[in-house]
């Protein structure tokens, strides 16, 4: 019986001990998941964790990483904070406003005059700018009204200032050389009367009329594609200064009280964002970007801004990411005082943000997409070659039709290429739209509607 009882308490001894050393493997396992997760939730089995370990884990808890963009928002515990606030952000407008005055001297949105030549924007060329209507400039009530005057006004005024058109300069080498080659090939058949009439009176004619309806249809293909190109470019313009102004008012209503130092650096980018995807576009030098960019981040409270956004591969791209970026720390530092709800605005807000984020990249990548793919060469390279069949048939189809003098075959020649050189051109121009849109103005718009809407102070509203 004494060796029965022993056994039974060894028995019993070890079990206990067993289930000790399950319990704390348990909680050791529980504890660590919870220093892991970094859930502030007290551990179920604290009692078998050792007091330096307890110690570790809330000085773990107290120490945890913080968002990666130091942005903190403006206390509001006291009024001498609020007056000390109030005067932050009155600096932070003040300064803001001084930079979009001094980028605006420095590239000004629109020369004065009815018709003046558009000699601020540097990356224009200046060889496809008409001296009259140009698309090349936004248009006003004055030039509406000029531009649709009466029919004999119109065709008057454009008949005295044919000598100023671009287009005639670029097509007048293209119609000198068919005027001289049909020069040639009318005093040849007069010299050698009977060979070359018999010739060309049995294949060039009908070979003329054969090309001239593919050329026309050629040509009018070209034409409205150029055309939907440059409406296309346009319309994305007008969507991303519009997308600009929707969200500047954005940031001033909902993100400036949670958070002025964001809120005025994001509209800073939005100033910057037409004038860099203008230089993309254009091909603009290194040191322009810089210049406008140095103007507006280039200050010592955002000189690091500035040369982030200058080591970027595609800075329009970073620009948009990095207001998403701000926005997004702003929203989660911290609440709006003056919104007594929560979570829920801010998401609101975040989606709101958002949206307007996603028109703008939409934006730049049709403007990316329109400029790094144009109608396919081999189109142009076909219109081309049957344009100079076309032209070299000419003369030879009015000798055979009856003209026999060297000048109404010379005039009907130079008159025929330059209409039908002059629509080739047109198309070919209008082709790379960014060459003649109002990027200036369109650029100058989107900042200058970006810092109205931002620095606008609204009257109160009365209950």
């Amino acid at each position: 019986r004494r060796r029965a009882t022993v056994h039974l308490i060894n028995r019993e001894d070890r079990c206990s001990h067993t289930m000790h050393r399950k319990l704390t493997r348990v909680g050791l396992v529980i504890r660590l998941l919870i220093s892991h997760l970094s859930i502030d939730a007290p551990s179920p089995c604290a009692a078998f964790a050792p007091s330096r370990a307890r110690q570790s884990l809330q000085l773990r808890r107290q120490h945890r990483p913080q968002s990666t963009l130091a942005l903190s928002r403006p206390s509001t515990d006291s009024k001498s904070n609020d007056i000390k606030d109030e005067t932050d952000s009155a600096s932070l407008l003040d300064e803001l406003r001084r930079d979009l005055d001094a980028l605006a001297e420095l590239r000004p949105p629109r020369p004065t005059g009815l018709w003046p030549q558009p000699t601020i924007d540097q990356s224009l060329p200046q060889a496809i700018v008409s001296a009259g209507s140009s698309y090349t400039r936004i248009w006003t009530h004055q030039t509406w009204s000029e531009h649709s005057d009466p029919p004999h006004k119109r065709y008057v005024r454009h008949l005295r200032r044919w000598y100023l058109s671009t287009t005639a300069r670029k097509v007048f080498p293209t119609v000198a050389l068919a005027c001289a080659w049909s020069v040639l090939l009318s005093s040849l058949a007069k010299i050698y009367h009977v060979g070359v009439r018999t010739t060309v009176v049995e294949w060039s004619s009908p070979t003329f009329s054969f090309l001239s309806a593919p050329l026309a249809l050629l040509l009018t293909l070209r034409a409205n594609a150029s055309m939907a190109r440059l409406l296309e470019a346009r319309q994305a313009w007008g969507r991303l200064v519009l997308g600009t102004r929707t969200l500047s008012s954005i940031l001033k209503t909902h993100i400036f009280p949670v958070h002025p130092n964001g809120a005025v650096l994001s509209v800073r980018y939005l100033a910057l964002l037409g004038w860099l995807l203008k230089a993309q576009l254009r091909g603009e030098d290194e040191e322009s970007q810089q210049q406008v960019a140095r103007l507006v981040l280039g200050e010592h409270r955002h000189d690091e801004e500035y040369w982030w956004l200058m080591g970027q591969p595609k800075r329009t791209v970073a620009l948009t990411s990095r207001i998403r970026g701000i926005c997004a720390a702003a929203l989660s530092s911290g609440t709006n005082p003056q919104q007594p709800h929560g979570m829920s605005d801010q998401s609101a807000i975040h989606l709101m943000v958002e949206e307007r984020l996603r028109e703008l990249e939409v934006c730049v990548g049709i403007c990316e997409r329109l400029f790094g793919s144009p109608i396919p060469p081999t189109y142009s390279r076909h219109l081309s070659r049957v344009m100079s069949l076309w032209i070299l048939l000419l003369p030879v189809s009015l000798i055979a039709s009856g003209v026999s003098t060297v000048a109404g075959v010379a005039c009907a020649t130079s008159v025929a290429a330059y209409v039908f050189v002059g629509l080739d051109e047109v198309g070919m121009e209008i082709e790379n739209a960014f060459q003649v849109m109002p990027m200036q103005q369109l650029a100058a718009a989107a900042q200058k509607d970006a810092g109205d809407l931002f620095l606008s102070e609204m009257p109160p509203l009365k209950s």
